[in-house]
């Protein structure tokens, strides 16, 4: 009960991040963008940084490249008066994730069963499976069983 209300407020947590303005990261990066908004040269931002003028070249090319460290945007971030947020933002709500991966598992189960019951002349009428494979959805959802985002 008390996993079922701490897991629905994680959900609607994400769910929320579905719908907000999600900025997409400017041709340039954020970086060069800023910097270039804020007229400032690469040479005053490395002064900035501690750095050389070439590393901070290197960091908008690692940035344009998704291989500068959260660590790394954090410190130019704060070295240009900026806030650095991140997030992994859902492209579906995650009840429909999670009953959408519940369906698969629940037809790999369904389907294993019913080729056994099918080698011993017990097989299930159409309506039998469809029953039992939506009891099974059901049940994966409910239970969000260990092995559920196993592959």
């Amino acid at each position: 009960m008390m996993k079922d209300l701490i897991r629905s407020q994680y959900q609607l947590k994400m769910d929320q991040l579905i719908d907000s303005v999600v900025f997409c990261r400017p041709k340039e990066g954020w970086i060069r963008t800023l910097r270039k908004a804020l007229g400032m040269s690469g040479p005053q931002l490395a002064r900035r940084l501690g750095v050389s003028k070439s590393q901070v070249s290197q960091m908008e090319r690692m940035e344009l490249e998704d291989r500068i460290t959260l660590m790394q945007l954090r410190r130019v971030a704060e070295s240009l008066d900026c806030d650095l947020h991140y997030a992994l933002v859902p492209r579906q709500p995650i009840s429909k994730m999670v009953r959408d991966r519940a369906k698969m598992k629940a037809h790999q189960l369904v389907e294993k069963t019913n080729v056994q019951m099918s080698l011993e002349a017990q097989q299930l009428s159409k309506d039998a499976l469809t029953n039992q494979f939506d009891r099974e959805v059901s049940r994966l959802v409910r239970e969000l069983p260990r092995d559920l985002w196993e592959d």
